[in-house]
């Protein structure tokens, strides 16, 4: 009877161990917030303009003075992400800046920062800053085992507001805003304001799950964060070769399915996927012998719903690496080709279409 007595006690003794962490998980993110705040950085930047005399012709004929550069300011956040003293942060918040000034949490300690690249298409730039105080990184997290109803908490620099915390929930995932080709945003209620753009969205033990980047103008309580997955392999091109390098098919698309017809769960088993609309000469589908008016329903084992799916499967290949497409062409069927991927080019020696893949 008293082994019996001894073990109930010892499982009342867990049990109440185990409720009181979950209660500390649940009611208090104070410890998280208070190791992840020395990895985040808020981010203030300078652009000059300089004035054209011509535009201002009383102060220069009048005052003898050629008319002063103006300059505009702009807010952001960055997160560090090793003892380097790297920093990744969105492209927007540094776009066209003279001047990069980086603050510290807990310390008046502000440096400038340099560019060592950026990546338009994902909105994320890496930035590289000196200090003789220790960096904290952040750890990162893996944005794919995210879940509708996670718990999340965003750090950022609202309105000048220095390492403001708030919390909210993962709303959904993989959202298409138009803002982009590698549109997959995680959406949040965790609030989100100017200045919150390129800091971290951390799940409940302060990994980086997502970059804080856009807010919905349609109300409040929906924000948007790039997936961390995402940037990763973003920042892994970007610290060897100050760019992304991605690979091409060399086509035009245009989507089969509206987003409303694929919804955001569903697996179509009837028509879906990119129809080829247009062929860049001598590029890798080009060369294959893709054809316009070509269905492209698989790529790598894997089924093409859309232009974004398709983007995605190509941005976790790289250059030179053959893969097999699934076409359906009329008159002949469904066709299996091997394709060589090549390295996209510059922008400017591209065509301006929208849906160039």
């Amino acid at each position: 009877m008293s082994i019996l007595l001894s073990r109930l006690a010892l499982c009342l003794l867990f049990w109440n161990l185990s409720y009181a962490l979950e209660a500390k998980i649940l009611y208090s993110f104070a410890d998280i917030a208070e190791k992840s705040i020395l990895g985040v950085v808020n981010i203030r930047t300078k652009t000059y303009v300089r004035k054209d005399p011509s535009l201002d012709l009383y102060q220069f004929f009048l005052n003898g003075r050629v008319p002063r550069g103006e300059s505009t300011t702009s807010l952001g956040s960055g997160v560090i992400i090793n003892n380097s003293g790297q920093i990744i942060t969105n492209y927007h918040v540094i776009k066209d800046a003279n001047k990069i000034d980086v603050l510290f949490a807990k310390s008046k300690n502000i440096v400038q920062a340099t560019v060592l690249g950026v990546d338009v298409k994902t909105d994320l730039a890496l930035l590289q800053v000196k200090s003789k105080v220790p960096f904290v990184p952040l750890a990162m997290g893996n944005s794919d085992l995210l879940r509708q109803g996670d718990i999340v908490l965003a750090f950022g620099n609202p309105f000048g507001y220095s390492h403001t915390l708030t919390g909210g929930l993962i709303s959904a995932k993989g959202r298409v805003l138009g803002a982009g080709p590698y549109d997959d945003f995680l959406q949040t209620d965790a609030a989100i304001h100017p200045g919150n753009s390129g800091g971290p969205l951390l799940d409940v033990r302060g990994r980086v799950v997502g970059i804080n980047t856009a807010v919905s103008q349609q109300g409040a309580g929906i924000g948007f964060a790039i997936p961390i997955n995402l940037a990763k392999a973003v920042i892994y091109d970007l610290q060897r070769y100050g760019k992304v390098i991605r690979p091409w098919l060399g086509i035009v698309g245009l989507n089969v399915l509206t987003s409303e017809d694929l919804g955001e769960h569903s697996d179509p088993n009837g028509i879906f996927g990119v129809i080829v609309s247009n062929l860049i000469i001598d590029g890798p589908a080009y060369q294959t012998g893709i054809k316009i008016g070509d269905l492209i329903m698989g790529l790598g084992g894997h089924k093409v719903y859309d232009l974004n799916s398709l983007q995605k499967m190509l941005f976790a290949r790289k250059p030179m690496e053959s893969v097999s497409v699934k076409i359906y062409r009329r008159g002949r069927g469904f066709l299996q080709v091997s394709i060589k991927l090549e390295e996209m080019p510059k922008n400017k020696d591209l065509p301006q279409e929208a849906d160039l893949l």
